[in-house]
C-alpha cells in the first residue's frame, strides 16, 4: 500500500511539471481535457446516472471507462478495496472504479438489473449464485476463466465462481467454522476427536456453569459432522434432499451422542459465544466473524480445523459448510473487457489478495498467499485457512432455500426431546420435498 501512495504522489509531481512546463513559451496550442466525476462524489441530480452500468469520458488522450460496483461493506473494509482501486488505476489510467453501498443489495439489484439500471459488478458471497443465474441476471465469463486462472485457487473457491457449467464471479476470500480453543485452558489444540473428548470432558461441570465445547447448534454449525459420514442436507448435483440418508443420521448421531453431552443445551448463539468469552468453556466452534470479540476479551488463542475422527478403524474428516466472497459480473454490463481486467487484477494479484488478508481479515483462497510467511504466521488467518481447505461450499442451487427451515426444525425438536433423530429427519425430509413440489 506505500508503494502505491508513493507512486501516486509522484504522478502527481509529474503532471503539475508537465502542466506547468505547457503553459509558457512554444507557440503550441493547448487542449483542455473534459472531465469525469469522481468516485468520491455523487448528487442526486445525478443518481440516475451513477447506478447505469457504465460511463466513459472522452480525453484529449485516451478513453476513460467507469466500473461501477454495488456492495453492502462497511466502511472499514470498504476502505482497503478503495486503496487497492486507486493502485490499480495508476497501472491502468483509462480505467476508473466507483464503488457504489446499497442498503439492501439484493432488492436493489433484483430492480436495477432487469431495468438495464444495474452495476457492471457486485459484491456477496456466493450463495446468491443460483438464484441470480436462474434469473438471467448474471453475465458469464467463461471466455476468461482459463485452466492457468482457475487452477491458482482453493478447492471451495473453484467450486464457488461456476453454475451449471457457467462461470459467472471470481473469488477473493472465503470462511468456514473452526476449533477456537483458549490457550490457557487447552496447552495442546486437539489433532484428534478423542483429544477434543477428553478436553471437553475435563472442563464439563454444569454445576459450576462450565462445559467442555461452546458451540451454535444450527445447520450451519452441524454441517461439518453431518459431512464427516457422507451425509448432507442437500445435493446441487442431483437437487434433493439426503436427511433421509442412513449417513446423514450416523453424522446427526454422532453430534447428539458425542458432542451435545458436553454442551450448554441452548440455541441461543450469544449465549453459546458468551460461554467461550467468559473463561467457562474451553473451546468454541466459530468463525472469523467471531474473532474480533475474542481478541477484544484478550484471550490468547489458537485456531485449527475440526479434528478428524476415527470410527470402526476409518478416519472421518468433519467438512462443515463454508462461504466464499464473489465479484459478481451482473447481465447488461456496458464494458466488460474493463471489469475483467480489474477482476483479474484484485483476484489473482498476490499482493491485492495478501493485503485484503492481512488488513481486511479475509481468508486467502489464492493458493500462493495462504503459503506467504507473513499469512502463515498470523494464528487466524493460518488457522482459517487450513479450515477452509476442508471446507464444502454451501449448495448454490435456489431450492437450498426450502431447506435450512426444516432442517433448524429438526435440530431444535432433537434438542428440546419432541422427537428422535430418525423421526425429526424423515418429517424434515418430507417437508422439503413437498416445498420442492409446490
Amino acid at each position: 500500500m506505500k508503494k502505491g501512495i508513493f507512486t501516486l504522489l509522484l504522478v502527481g509531481v509529474l503532471i503539475f511539471s508537465i502542466v506547468a512546463s505547457g503553459c509558457v513559451g512554444g507557440g503550441g496550442t493547448t487542449t483542455t481535457s473534459s472531465t469525469t466525476t469522481s468516485s468520491a462524489t455523487t448528487s442526486s441530480s445525478a443518481s440516475a446516472t451513477a447506478t447505469t452500468s457504465t460511463s466513459s469520458t472522452t480525453t484529449s488522450s485516451q478513453k476513460v471507462v467507469t466500473v461501477v460496483i454495488w456492495h453492502a461493506m462497511g466502511q472499514e473494509e470498504l476502505k482497503v478495496f478503495q486503496d487497492l482501486a486507486s493502485e490499480f488505476e495508476i497501472e491502468h489510467p483509462n480505467i476508473q472504479i466507483k464503488f457504489e453501498k446499497k442498503a439492501d443489495l439484493e432488492t436493489s439489484l433484483k430492480a436495477a438489473i432487469p431495468a438495464g439500471q444495474g452495476p457492471d459488478l457486485f459484491i456477496w458471497a456466493h450463495d446468491w449464485i443460483g438464484k441470480f443465474a436462474e434469473a438471467g441476471m448474471l453475465e458469464p465469463i467463461d471466455d476468461y476463466v482459463t485452466k492457468d486462472i482457475i487452477s491458482k485457487f482453493s478447492p471451495m473457491a473453484q467450486n464457488a465462481i461456476e453454475y451449471n457449467g457457467h462461470y459467472y464471479a471470481m473469488p477473493f476470500a472465503a470462511e468456514t467454522v473452526a476449533l477456537i480453543y483458549n490457550k490457557e485452558m487447552v496447552k495442546e489444540p486437539p489433532k484428534t476427536f478423542e483429544d477434543m473428548k477428553k478436553i471437553m470432558e475435563q472442563y464439563y461441570n454444569p454445576d459450576k456453569g462450565t462445559y467442555g465445547l461452546a458451540t451454535p447448534m444450527d445447520p450451519y454449525f452441524l454441517s461439518g459432522w453431518v459431512h464427516a459420514f457422507g451425509g448432507y442436507y442437500f445435493d446441487d448435483k442431483t437437487k434433493k434432499p439426503g436427511l433421509d440418508l442412513p449417513e446423514t443420521k450416523e453424522g446427526f448421531e454422532f453430534f447428539f451422542n458425542e458432542i451435545f453431552p458436553y454442551v450448554a443445551h441452548t440455541q441461543d448463539y450469544n449465549a453459546q459465544v458468551s460461554l467461550f468469552l467468559d473463561g467457562k468453556a474451553p473451546m468454541m466452534i466459530n468463525g472469523p466473524w467471531s474473532i474480533p470479540n475474542v481478541k477484544d476479551k484478550g484471550i490468547n488463542f489458537g485456531v485449527v480445523p475440526l479434528p478428524p475422527i476415527t470410527k470402526n478403524g476409518k478416519t472421518y474428516y468433519p467438512h462443515p459448510y463454508g462461504g466464499v466472497k464473489l465479484i459478481y459480473f451482473a447481465k447488461g454490463i456496458k464494458n466488460k473487457e474493463a471489469a475483467w481486467e480489474f477482476v483479474k487484477w484484485l483476484t489473482t494479484n498476490s499482493d491485492a489478495a495478501k493485503t485484503l488478508a492481512l488488513e481486511n481479515g479475509y481468508i486467502p483462497v489464492l493458493k500462493e498467499v495462504l503459503n506467504d510467511p507473513e499469512v502463515k504466521s498470523d494464528p487466524v488467518l493460518y488457522g482459517f485457512g487450513q479450515a477452509v481447505q476442508e471446507a464444502i461450499p454451501m449448495p448454490k442451487s435456489p431450492e437450498m432455500g426450502s431447506v435450512w427451515g426444516p432442517v433448524a426444525t429438526a435440530i431444535t425438536d432433537i434438542i428440546a426431546g419432541k422427537k428422535t433423530i430418525d423421526q425429526a429427519l424423515k418429517d424434515a425430509q418430507n417437508e422439503i420435498l413437498q416445498s420442492l413440489k409446490s
